[in-house]
């Protein structure tokens, strides 16, 4: 009986040596989502398979999107992060895991690997039947100086991860820290640190050399993010490069930037890009692209047959253009590819079994604190540089039904081929709905969709969660109207005035309170509810005039344009409205202003405008207040971004005070007191005197100058205003902008590291030039005499012991005189918020006039 037993174990024993003689050798160099992918799949599918993983870094499987979170504390358990660890694949797939170890050579003749053990040096080799290589791809450090400096990170891996979280737990843990980190990059990972340093309470400075944040996308997208990153604290540099770095005492690094201006910082991280880590089928012969990576078939074969690839390594074919080739690095896409090639190695190339990879797409999205961003296929940006003919449009709508609460607007833009109406790509902005309307174009793309199919698309529909014509379908209808001709899109604002053309009008059709809140340079305001009564009157204008419609959002400025069309009156309408070509400027001073001591307990009011468009919150608000009982509480809650900026000044100008002004989720909160009114016999003697020299004690001063002793004599009277305590208001308009540059603004828009075209048009740029920039450059109103002048009268007043310029000017904000730029000047000249100097405030008229009603006294210079 023993002896039978031991015959049978004999015969069990070589069975299964033959069975493993028989099994094809399969190394896979790199885990993570490519290489562990495919060591599943496998396993799932075959016993056939003696896989070897082959890991460089200690963690064969882990989650690399959820890096950045971790390091925030949005994730705070970072055993999550390891998905699989060498013992779990072994006991799970059977999986041989070589952490640790570097593959330094592929010997395709002899099919063999060479591998290092990186803790020992020792050098072996692995043969294979195939090869897989997943290595991905390595983030970029350019060669600058002191690039290797110990403050300076890359974020790759959990190693990565973990000196970067550390690094920010030393800085919180040193009371001297100022807790001060430079972002270089501002993609995807560049905004994703951003934003969760912040949430660590790091002063962070984002710097990217591109226009706006986010090149992947077009600017008029991606310049969205800017407002909720600046307002949460991010100090943003666009259209700057990295020049290099330069160690300082204390630890701390100075970031030299291309335009020779330089931030000190504790930390920085480097996203500026990722390289392939090609480098081991490049030596092996194997077929790469020109930038370096290694092409693939649609079974994820090399030019080698017997050697595949996957992940952030290949370049494959484009999904939407499939003659040519895309390289996306994504997560999910790495992953499919790895399910297509072990498919393939055990199946072959069996239609029945085998689905090839279809194409790169590029669906991606990120969040920007409230803000979200979303995009796939082919931007606007890269048609163009490819030559592709093309056609786009833009709307705004709201994720759900307007009436009901917290709806919040989506901006979606589409590219298209311009004779088939087939969808391009999407791009999409907002607060929340942002991921699904994205998901609908992709999928869209997917099936080949043209905007027909999309205007009629069956979404989910009920007032919480949509509207009766949803986001897409009103880009579908949008991208309709613009083929069939019932639009004439126009992409420029003001072209018309800059260019010194006299043919084209700029209609205004927002309500009157909007125009007089935020004026558009050079424009005519016909409110839209007016334009057919007014008809008459825009006819006499000529009959070859063009009138270029205006609105917010465009949807008003195309019900305007359909009405002059039908009169027989030529139009353009402003593609997107204000809000893509004039993005709100940040509201980074939103102080709560507290009840005065002893105000008796309010009356509160909630007045709900979600959901509403610029003028809608403002005139909701004036209807309210009337009504208002006095030493009363108005909450007003608001989906509308200028609603920020907007409701101070209207509170200003209405005796409101505002209690408290937030912000969440693209929902704008404030709260707004009216106190209590005095009866004339109640007034303390002598109140309305004490009030009006109150009045009398402050100033409101407009620079409308850029030249030297004008814009002195205004800081001399503002100063001594301010010496005799009244409030000061000095309002910079046009040429007066120009005394609130700082030196180095001249190079904005043409900055050695910006992208071609620089962040300006070539007028902006032209203005740049051409303006004196800062108070050091202003030239004298006469005998100036090419500056020579305005040198001499500086030596002199230095001689004569009398205040200079920039002294002014530093008293002028030690005194708390608000420096107020008007935006619409800065819009008309082409001047950025970060040309000017810190503190500066921005304002409209609406600023102007609630100032101006406070003061005594109101100059113009």
């Amino acid at each position: 009986m023993i002896r039978i037993r031991l015959i049978a174990r004999d015969r069990v024993r070589q069975f299964s040596s033959a069975a493993a003689a028989e099994k094809k050798r399969l190394v896979i160099v790199g885990g993570v989502a490519g290489g562990a992918t495919v060591a599943a799949r496998l396993n799932r599918l075959t016993n056939d398979f003696d896989v070897t993983i082959v890991e460089r870094s200690p963690d064969v499987s882990f989650a690399n999107c959820g890096l950045p979170y971790f390091i925030g504390g949005e994730i705070r358990d970072r055993s999550k992060l390891a998905l699989q660890t060498p013992q779990s694949l072994q006991a799970q797939l059977g999986v041989a895991v070589r952490v640790m170890t570097e593959a330094i050579a592929i010997k395709k003749d002899q099919k063999l690997v060479e591998v290092r053990d990186i803790r020992t040096g020792q050098v072996s080799s692995l043969p294979y039947d195939k090869l897989l290589l997943s290595p991905g791809a390595s983030p970029i450090r350019p060669p600058l100086p002191n690039i290797h400096l110990p403050q300076i990170h890359t974020l790759r891996n959990l190693q990565d991860m973990d000196r970067i979280a550390s690094a920010v737990k030393q800085m919180e843990e040193n009371p001297k820290s100022e807790r001060r980190v430079v972002v270089v990059g501002g993609g995807f990972i560049g905004l994703e640190v951003a934003e969760q340093l912040r949430h660590r309470h790091c002063k962070v400075t984002l710097v990217e050399r591109a226009e706006a944040v986010l090149p992947q996308a077009d600017v008029d997208m991606a310049s969205f993010l800017h407002t909720p990153l600046q307002e949460h604290g991010v100090a943003l540099v666009t259209g700057d490069g990295l020049a290099g770095f330069e160690p300082l005492a204390d630890g701390e690094v100075s970031v030299r930037l291309s335009s020779g201006k330089t931030i000190v910082a504790d930390a920085v991280i480097l996203s500026i890009g990722v390289q392939p880590e090609s480098g081991l089928g490049r030596d092996a012969g194997l077929r790469l692209s020109e930038r370096g990576y290694i092409q693939v078939n649609e079974f994820m074969q090399t030019s080698d047959p017997d050697v595949y690839a996957v992940g952030d390594v290949v370049e494959t074919r484009d999904f939407v253009f499939p003659d040519r080739r895309a390289t996306v690095a994504l997560g999910n896409l790495a992953n499919m590819q790895a399910r297509v090639a072990a498919d393939h190695l055990v199946y072959g190339a069996d239609p029945a079994r085998v689905l090839g990879y279809a194409g790169s797409l590029g669906t991606s999205i990120v969040r920007a604190f409230d803000t979200t961003l979303a995009l796939t296929g082919w931007t606007e940006k890269r048609l163009r540089q490819a030559g592709i003919a093309y056609s786009s449009t833009v709307i705004t709508a709201f994720d759900h039904a307007s009436y009901y609460p917290d709806a919040t607007p989506v901006t979606l833009k589409l590219t298209l081929c311009p004779t088939t109406g087939r969808v391009f790509g999407g791009q999409a902005v907002g607060v929340a709905g942002v991921d699904k309307r994205i998901d609908v174009v992709a999928t869209a793309i997917s099936g080949g969709m043209t905007v027909d199919a999309l205007s009629q698309l069956q979404l989910c529909y009920a007032p919480p969660f949509g509207s009766a014509r949803d986001v897409v379908n009103v880009a579908g209808l949008a991208a309709r109207n613009s083929r069939d001709r019932l639009v004439h899109a126009s992409t420029a604002m003001g072209e018309a005035a800059l260019s010194g053309q006299r043919d084209v009008v700029l209609l205004d059709v927002r309500p009157r309170e909007s125009a007089q809140l935020s004026p558009i340079a050079g424009s005519v305001n016909v409110p839209y509810k007016e334009v057919r009564g007014r008809l008459d009157e825009l006819r006499q204008r000529g009959t070859d005039v063009e009138f270029r419609t205006i609105c917010a959002w465009g949807k008003t400025a195309y019900f305007a344009s359909r009405e002059l069309e039908k009169a027989g009156l030529q139009t353009s309408t402003l593609i997107g409205g204000l809000q893509l070509h004039r993005k709100p400027l940040p509201d980074l001073s939103i102080d709560a202003q507290a009840p005065p001591a002893g105000s008796e307990p309010l009356a509160e009011v909630k007045l709900d405008c979600s959901g509403m468009a610029c003028p809608g919150p403002l005139l909701k608000l004036r209807e309210s207040i009337a009504s208002l009982p006095a030493q009363s509480a108005l909450t007003v809650k608001a989906t509308d971004p200028g609603f920020k900026a907007d409701v101070r000044a209207f509170a200003a100008s209405n005796g409101l005070t505002v209690e408290s002004l937030t912000s969440s989720k693209g929902v704008i909160t404030a709260t707004l007191r009216k106190a209590a009114a005095r009866r004339s016999e109640e007034q303390p003697s002598g109140a309305t005197e004490a009030a009006l020299d109150g009045r009398r004690k402050g100033a409101t001063v407009v620079v409308f100058s850029e030249e030297f002793d004008k814009v002195l004599a205004a800081f001399v009277i503002a100063n001594g205003a301010a010496a005799m305590g009244g409030p000061v208001t000095m309002f910079f308009t046009f040429w007066g902008l120009n005394a609130l540059k700082t030196a180095a603004s001249t190079s904005c828009g043409a900055s050695p590291g910006a992208a071609a075209g620089g962040d300006k048009d070539l007028m902006d740029r032209l203005f740049s030039a051409m303006l004196p920039a800062g108070p050091d450059r202003l030239p004298l109103s006469h005998f100036n005499f090419g500056g020579l002048g305005a040198t001499m009268m500086k030596q002199v007043m230095q001689k004569k012991h009398l205040p200079n310029l920039p002294g002014l000017l530093q008293a002028a904000q030690q005194q708390h005189i608000r420096l107020v730029a008007c935006t619409m000047s800065m819009e008309a000249m082409g001047v950025r918020p970060e040309e000017l100097l810190p503190g500066v405030e921005f304002g409209g008229v609406a600023d102007y006039l609630s100032a101006a009603e406070k003061s005594g006294t109101n100059l113009f210079i």
